[in-house]
């Protein structure tokens, strides 16, 4: 007899953007397994043996700072074919857990449909998720360390992810600053400062 995995569970790493297969398996002594990023080390996920047949799997967002916490039910995820796991506060995709065959099959189908959208990008569409990452938390380091300050004092911006674009915001006087992150250079300029401006004003 034949004992599967229950299913594989695949996230981007939060600090690269890298996306790799892990499997999670029906049987295991183990009550908590880290699952490290195969680029760079960093912890995506940390998989939690809950009892009475349960799995939690908890990740955190690089967007909002949420650490989300997902529940499955072992016998339901046998059955699941595919589903995306988003995050709860702002929606952000974090990856997909399922079958690897359909797992597979998508990280496939993303990066065709990728490429027939833009057929003269020689970056791939995971490639484009790493460097939207990586200058994500280029920018949250910066935050942090005090390096981004309005020029009306405020400290405390907000980050949205418009496409290939962030967009910073100064929740005190509403200036602004666009930060394209489509390729290595878009990551190389941010070593040199991020600098917001005033809203126009009608």
């Amino acid at each position: 007899m034949l004992i599967r995995d229950v299913c594989s569970l695949a996230l981007y790493c939060q600090k690269c953007g890298s996306i790799h297969i892990h499997d999670v398996p029906y049987f295991s002594a183990e009550r908590r397994t880290e699952l490290y990023c195969e680029s760079c080390g960093h912890e995506k996920a940390r998989l939690l043996r809950l009892g009475k047949g349960r799995v939690a799997v908890e990740a955190s967002c690089v967007v909002c700072g949420t650490e989300n916490r997902f529940v499955y039910a072992l016998h339901r995820l046998r059955h699941v074919g595919l589903e995306k796991i988003y995050c709860m506060t702002d929606h952000f995709e974090l990856g997909y857990i399922g079958r690897r065959r359909r797992i597979e099959e998508l990280m496939r189908f993303n990066q065709e449909e990728f490429e027939a959208l833009h057929p003269h990008d020689g970056k791939n569409f995971i490639e484009k998720q790493r460097i939207l990452l990586e200058a994500l938390n280029r920018v949250h380091d910066m935050a942090r360390d005090g390096d981004i300050v309005c020029p009306c004092g405020g400290e405390e911006l907000t980050a949205d992810i418009r496409g290939s674009y962030i967009v910073l915001e100064c929740e005190r006087c509403g200036s602004f600053c666009v930060l394209r992150a489509e390729n290595a250079g878009d990551l190389e300029k941010l070593r040199f400062g991020v600098g917001l401006r005033a809203p126009s004003r009608a």
